[in-house]
C-alpha cells in the first residue's frame, strides 16, 4: 500500500476555505504537500503554501487541527496521513498559484459536501472537526 505523510492548511474566511486543484487532476484539495526527510509538518506545510500559491506564512500564524488518515484524492496514492493546520484569511487579494496548480476556489464548508470534486480529506475529517469545534 502506498501511502504519504503529508501537511496541509486549511486557510479560513468565514465559513469558506481555499482549496486548489493540481494539473492534471480533478479533486480540489487543501493547500499543502509531501513531508520531506527530516522536515517537520509545520515547516512543510509554510514550505508548500509558499511554492503553490506564493504566500508567506509564519509558524506562529497556524493553528493545529489534527492528524488524519483519508483516501488519496486524486489517485497517487492509497492513503495519506496529512497533518492540518488552519490559519485565518486576513489578507486582501489573491493567491499567486504556480506552475504546478491548475487553479484555486474558496469552498464554502457546510455546502461542499456532496460535491464530488471535494477531497476525502476535507469532507471526512476536517469539515467534520471543525464543526464539532464550533469554527463553522
Amino acid at each position: 500500500m502506498k501511502v504519504f505523510e503529508l501537511a496541509a492548511v486549511a486557510f479560513l474566511r468565514g465559513r469558506e476555505v481555499l482549496n486548489v486543484r493540481k494539473i492534471g487532476t480533478h479533486h480540489v484539495i487543501l493547500p499543502g504537500g509531501k513531508i520531506e526527510p527530516g522536515e517537520s509538518a509545520i515547516d512543510c506545510a509554510v514550505r508548500e503554501t509558499h511554492e503553490e500559491l506564493q504566500l508567506l506564512v509564519h509558524k506562529d500564524d497556524l493553528t493545529p487541527l489534527g492528524r488524519f488518515t483519508a483516501d488519496a484524492a486524486n489517485g497517487d496514492a492509497d492513503e495519506i496521513h496529512c497533518t492540518v493546520f488552519t490559519a485565518p484569511w486576513p489578507r486582501s487579494g489573491h493567491p499567486a498559484p504556480d506552475n504546478e496548480i491548475a487553479d484555486y476556489e474558496w469552498t464554502d464548508l457546510l455546502n461542499c459536501r456532496d460535491d464530488p470534486r471535494q477531497a476525502p480529506l476535507l469532507v471526512n475529517c476536517v469539515i467534520p472537526v471543525l464543526q464539532a469545534r464550533g469554527v463553522i
